[in-house]
């Protein structure tokens, strides 16, 4: 799962990547920002609460590279939100970023903002990458 492609809706290619650590996402939506498109569209599922919470301010700093930052709920592998973090939190903070709680609102989100030569990316080690199929298949 890096920069695989999964397809095209109205024009937007649509791609999924496994990067779920801030240097990731940067390093990620640095190679992005080169490739031409006219808009980065980002959804991005957090991978735990610990981390999220440890790397809080550099998520939102990596998530500012985008045109529009979509959050998924946080993958919780193997924890429990002892922590009281969510990816709302995260939206919050960075410029125009929304979030979701579930993968439907996000797809349909994602079908109403993406248009042609954006770049529409999913991002995250959880099941973020279920999202551009969904989207691709409801042309």
């Amino acid at each position: 799962r890096r920069f695989e492609y999964k397809g095209a809706y109205h024009g937007a290619k649509v791609y999924d990547d496994y990067a779920h650590h801030p240097d990731e996402l940067h390093a990620l939506l640095t190679m992005a920002r080169q490739l031409g498109y006219q808009r980065l569209v980002v959804a991005f599922q957090p991978h735990t609460y610990s981390r999220t919470k440890a790397l809080f301010h550099e998520f939102v700093e990596a998530l500012k590279m985008c045109d529009q930052a979509v959050l998924a709920p946080i993958y919780a592998a193997r924890e429990k939100n002892t922590i009281g973090i969510y990816s709302s939190d995260i939206a919050r903070e960075v410029p125009g970023a929304v979030s979701f709680d579930s993968f439907d609102e996000i797809a349909d989100y994602l079908r109403k903002e993406a248009g042609p030569n954006d770049l529409v990316l999913t991002m995250g080690a959880g099941n973020i990458n279920e999202v551009g199929p969904m989207l691709i298949k409801n042309k």
